[in-house]
């Protein structure tokens, strides 16, 4: 049965810097907050406002210092990470936030930026499915993540590069009092009108549907089932009919 899973996070170059636009445990590296939760880090490449709401309208809290490492738990769909700085939570626009330990400016700062894979996730020696697997993660495990190329992400695995389907890696949570909701991370469109399920399986109880076409926001995944939202609820969606 074909899985298929396409993050709607894309990330760009712009003015040299490796941006996320539009659309998670063990290392070294990786901070750990009270709960035991491990979070991902990424570094501020100038001078970053850290608001109270995701939006210029958002008063401004604090200014991050250029190089400031901060811990990175969503994104909203205007681009808008939630984030945490110190003892302090709030937004902060991507443009200025890049991965860190890599070669440019500030961002070499002897820390890395992990993502955690979704799912088993394998490594392979190019950005598409025809090239050579190196290796695998395992779910939950911590990826180093290096940049960005067309929904792939060029990754360390075992001392070499390889690369990672962005559709399977999610950023860490660290703090309980923030949530995925806002996030376009894991955003899936459906291709055909699609059933939510009480449970992981055909005979789960159906509890509602979505259209053809609609936005559904993916929470987590149980082998060929994905966890979604649904009104208020959660609820369960075969992956064969989303993208």
């Amino acid at each position: 049965m074909k899985r298929k899973k396409i993050c709607t996070v894309t990330l760009a170059v712009l003015s040299g810097v490796v941006i996320l636009s539009l659309g998670t445990f063990i290392t070294s590296f990786a901070k750990e907050d009270s709960s035991g939760s491990q979070v991902t880090t990424m570094a501020a490449t100038a001078n970053l406002n850290l608001r109270d709401d995701a939006g210029l309208h958002g008063k401004v809290i604090t200014v991050m210092p250029k190089g400031a490492s901060v811990e990175v738990y969503s994104m909203t769909s205007a681009g808008w990470y939630n984030v945490k700085y110190k003892d302090q939570t709030g937004y902060a626009y991507y443009v200025y936030l890049n991965f860190e330990g890599t070669d440019k400016g500030t961002v070499n700062d002897g820390k890395v930026t992990h993502m955690y894979a979704t799912a088993p996730l394998n490594v392979r020696s190019k950005p598409n499915t025809g090239s050579a697997i190196l290796g695998s993660f395992k779910k939950g495990d911590a990826v180093t993540v290096v940049s960005k190329h067309d929904g792939w992400f060029k990754v360390d695995f075992n001392g070499k590069q390889g690369y990672c389907h962005g559709g399977y890696l999610d950023f860490g949570k660290g703090d309980p009092s923030v949530t995925a909701d806002e996030s376009t991370m894991n955003d899936m469109t459906t291709s055909a009108p699609l059933n939510v399920r009480d449970r992981p399986s055909m005979k789960g109880k159906i509890i509602g549907s979505f259209k053809k076409g609609e936005t559904v926001k993916v929470i987590g995944q149980e082998g060929n089932w994905l966890k979604v939202k649904y009104k208020s609820t959660t609820g369960y969606s075969h992956v064969n009919y989303l993208k």
